[in-house]
């Protein structure tokens, strides 16, 4: 009797570990990764977007040098933080719409895979699935 007992308690603690490692690998399947620079590398017009970005960075460099010529070091200073601002507010507003399109994108494809969590491919250590391509794909339609 001990040892069908015995028979019994390992049969359902193997069958458990089994279960759990089936459940866990089910789970992998519900993180996603994506290589978000690769996405933005290969997103429709970004080089247009990126050339704007530098002209505005050059246009703003040379307006600080006309500016700056006859300037005290403190005027300098407070003419370069306002350029600076200006510079990163043009950025930004120019970079939010690309950002919103591919994070719709990366929603949209992991949902179509059922997947419930997306990290950027830095963060993954191991396991999960790649959608960068998905990605870019959805991105190109």
């Amino acid at each position: 009797m001990k040892k069908k007992l015995m028979a019994l308690v390992c049969f359902l603690m193997m069958t458990f570990g089994f279960a759990s490692i089936a459940l866990a690998a089910d789970q992998s399947s519900l993180i996603g990764f994506v290589n978000v620079q690769y996405v933005l590398q290969n997103y429709p017009g970004i080089k247009d977007i990126l050339q704007q970005t530098s002209d505005e960075k050059v246009k703003l460099q040379n307006q600080y040098n006309e500016q700056a010529q006859n300037m005290s070091d403190s005027d300098k200073n407070a003419l370069s933080i306002n350029l600076s601002q200006e510079y990163t507010k043009f950025e930004q507003s120019t970079m939010a719409p690309v950002q919103k399109k591919i994070q719709q994108a990366i929603t949209k494809v992991a949902q179509n895979n059922g997947i419930q969590n997306v990290v950027n491919s830095n963060s993954m250590l191991f396991g999960g699935k790649d959608l960068t391509d998905e990605v870019v794909k959805a991105l190109q339609e």
